[in-house]
C-alpha cells in the first residue's frame, strides 16, 4: 500500500509517519497492513510532488493545516484552501482512494467553540470533504480530535499538556483562563493506531459514531468518551 500523508511534519503527522515506516520495514507486525511506500507531504514539498503522490496513493491522510496563524483568515486558507487543492488533484487523476481529514472538535461549533474562526474553517472542511464522497464515491472519514498529547509535540502551539509540562518543568508563568473546563484528552500513540487500524473499515463498522454525508463517509468525534479533569494549582 502507498500511503500519503499530508501535513507530515507536524504533530501528528511526525508521528503517523514514524509508525508507517516501522510496518514497511517490518518493525511493526501487528496491524494487519502492509506498507510500501509513505510519502510525505510538508510546506517544503513540491506541488509536483502532490501531483505525483495524489496518482499514485492508495489512502492518503490529509493532516494539513493552521492552528496558530497571524491572522483570523489564515485558518480558512490553510484549513479549507489547501483540502480543495488536494481533492481537486485526486480528481484531476481519476483516484477514488479512501481519504481521512484531521478535524477538530471546535468544528462542532458548540458552547465555548460557537465563535471559533479555526472551528468554522475545520467545518468548512469538512463539508468539502462530504460533498467530495458523494461526487466521486470516495470513502471519507473525519476525525474530529480533541486535546492531544504525547512526544513531538511543542508548547504554546499545538498541545495544552505540553504547554503547561514546559512551564512546570521550567517555572515558567502559565494562563487559565477558565478553571472549570474539562479537557478531553488523548495520547498520541493511541490515536496512531487507531488511524492505521481503522483505515480500511467500512463506515459501518464504528458503531455508534456520529455520521454526515452518504454511506461512504463518517465523521466522528474522536477520542474517549469522557473528559479529564486537569486540576492546575
Amino acid at each position: 500500500m502507498k500511503i500519503l500523508v499530508t501535513g507530515a511534519k507536524g504533530f501528528v503527522g511526525k508521528n503517523l509517519c514514524a509508525q508507517l515506516k516501522n510496518i514497511r520495514d517490518g518493525k511493526a507486525r501487528n496491524y494487519g497492513v502492509s506498507v510500501s511506500d509513505v510519502y510525505e507531504y510538508d510546506l517544503d514539498s513540491t506541488p509536483e510532488e502532490l501531483d505525483s503522490w495524489c496518482a499514485q496513493a492508495d489512502f492518503v491522510f490529509n493532516l494539513a493545516g493552521v492552528n496558530r496563524p497571524q491572522n483570523q483568515e489564515e485558518f480558512m486558507a490553510g484549513n479549507f484552501g489547501f483540502a480543495s487543492t488536494l481533492l481537486d488533484t485526486l480528481k484531476k487523476h481519476g483516484n477514488t482512494c479512501p481519504v481521512m481529514l484531521s478535524s477538530s472538535i471546535q468544528a462542532t461549533l458548540a458552547g465555548r467553540f460557537g465563535t471559533s474562526e479555526y472551528g468554522k474553517s475545520k467545518k468548512a472542511g469538512e463539508e468539502l470533504f462530504f460533498d467530495y464522497s458523494k461526487e466521486t464515491g470516495a470513502k471519507v472519514l473525519v476525525y474530529r480530535f480533541p486535546n492531544l498529547f504525547g512526544k513531538w509535540c511543542r508548547p504554546n502551539y499545538n498541545s495544552a499538556v505540553a504547554t503547561f509540562c514546559n512551564a512546570f518543568a521550567n517555572d515558567l508563568p502559565y494562563t487559565v483562563n477558565d478553571p472549570s473546563v474539562e479537557l478531553e484528552l488523548l495520547y498520541i500513540d493511541d490515536l496512531v493506531d487507531e488511524m492505521i487500524v481503522n483505515r480500511n473499515k467500512k463506515c459501518s463498522d464504528f458503531g455508534k459514531k456520529n455520521y454526515s454525508g452518504n454511506g461512504n463517509s463518517l465523521c466522528s468525534n474522536f477520542g474517549n468518551n469522557s473528559a479529564v479533569t486537569v486540576v492546575l494549582n
